[in-house]
């Protein structure tokens, strides 16, 4: 992991960020173009209507994408979302949720990454984003 951009070495230690800690996401393994994170469900996740918020898996997604981004930036550089289209497959209503984001183009101006959470072996949602290179 030591070729690895330097904000990547405080994520794998502990959190990518305060907003990451708070709904509770846990570091699971990088590795260049790669990052693959992980949520235990808990009480503060439930919409009204007893499943897990969109914006929950959303928040998953974007974190393990935008640090696969981050894995493949030169040191001086950071990336931020542009874009992302979202296909959520399956509710969920508790357990543990993994996500992966994978770099699937590194451009001089735009990284595309693919990002998918998984739920004891069934898709939950499907995620292609687009991510500047700063």
């Amino acid at each position: 992991m030591t070729d690895l951009h330097p904000a990547l070495a405080a994520f794998a230690a502990e959190r990518s960020s305060a907003f990451t800690a708070l709904v509770g996401i846990e570091f699971a393994a990088i590795e260049r173009g790669v990052c693959t994170l992980r949520l235990p469900i808990d009480d503060k996740h439930f919409n009204s209507t007893g499943r897990v918020h969109g914006g929950v898996v959303f928040t998953l997604l974007d974190s393990a994408m935008g640090a696969s981004a981050f894995s493949v930036l030169e040191p001086h550089e950071s990336t931020a979302t542009i874009e992302c289209k979202i296909n959520y497959t399956r509710a969920v209503t508790g357990g543990v949720l993994e996500c992966t984001g994978k770099v699937m183009h590194a451009g001089t101006r735009t990284i595309v990454v693919d990002g998918e959470v998984w739920q004891d072996g069934a898709l939950v949602a499907k995620c292609l984003g687009t991510f500047a290179r700063i």
